[in-house]
């Protein structure tokens, strides 16, 4: 089967980090995938060309790799900011939701590992 036409192995929303089709290095989540022309459209969260950044750029699936959707439940910033947002409006249940998860990600961090 020709290359073109076939399914892709990206989905809108995907996270992705590749190459552009000007060589430049991007990191950024999926917008399109066009099939027919084996293309990708990127939202570029990341790149070496800071002009790029905040930009949909379109690349050849060929030239980008699906990253691991990273697990935000295990990253305390990640856990305070949000905890922050829900002080900003005041939603009282998220936030204590947010906090049960944060104090149980800071128990496991100190628990002791046997050498």
């Amino acid at each position: 089967m020709n290359q073109l036409h076939q399914q892709s192995l990206y989905q809108k929303g995907d996270w992705v980090k590749g190459k552009s089709v000007h060589d430049e290095l991007i990191h950024g989540y999926v917008e399109s995938v066009n099939n027919y022309l084996g293309t990708i459209k990127i939202f570029v969260l990341e790149c070496d060309n800071p002009e790029t950044v905040g930009k949909t750029i379109e690349t050849f699936q060929n030239r980008i790799a699906q990253l691991e959707e990273p697990d935000f439940e295990k990253d305390e910033s990640y856990l305070l900011n949000l905890i922050e947002v829900s002080l900003i409006t005041k939603d009282k249940e998220w936030f204590m939701e947010l906090s049960d998860q944060l104090n149980q990600l800071r128990n496991e961090s100190e628990e002791v590992i046997p050498c």
